[in-house]
């Protein structure tokens, strides 16, 4: 399968979330659509994958991100907050950023969207209950909890606007 350019997908859906019940909410009906068989990849992951990607990136805010990132993305992530730090809580991230390999919060190579949903809204669940967020982003450095849903729900406008609702 050819991989897609992100950054020229035009039409993606519109998506905004104010809070996390709202994306929880949106989880459960993509895994639904899916299930009918209504449901399309916009981009280079399934729907399934998104939901994961969310998921394991809210757990690794929560437990740790592992090792520290090598020194290159140390530098790229300062000059990145400098740049979107307050962007990415109030708007969406840019599409087309590569992710390198290796990574704790990359999503399995095939996954349903109800598997997806279903982590995604366990470590929701895990927020509800006020388990605390990592004092500091490896990309963006200190964060507070507000910053981290923020971050969180930004980051899935992003994603889950690749992924297409056939009703």
């Amino acid at each position: 399968m050819p991989i897609i350019d992100t950054r020229r997908v035009s039409n993606r859906r519109e998506v905004q979330f104010s809070t996390l019940d709202e994306l929880a909410a949106e989880a459960d009906r993509i895994a639904q659509a899916e299930a009918e068989g209504h449901t399309r990849a916009l981009g280079n992951w399934s729907p399934g994958q998104n939901l994961q990607h969310l998921a394991r990136f809210m757990t690794c805010s929560l437990d740790g991100f592992g090792k520290p990132p090598p020194l290159p993305v140390r530098l790229f992530g300062r000059v990145f907050r400098l740049i979107l730090c307050g962007r990415m809580l109030k708007k969406p991230a840019p599409a087309g950023f590569k992710l390198p390999k290796g990574l704790p919060f990359l999503p399995d190579d095939h996954t349903t969207a109800a598997d997806g949903a279903r982590e995604l809204r366990d470590v929701i669940d895990r927020v509800r209950r006020a388990d605390p967020f990592i004092p500091a982003s490896p990309l963006f450095g200190k964060l507070n909890r507000e910053q981290w849903i923020a971050l969180h729900l930004r980051h899935a406008e992003l994603h889950l606007s690749f992924v297409a609702l056939d009703r």
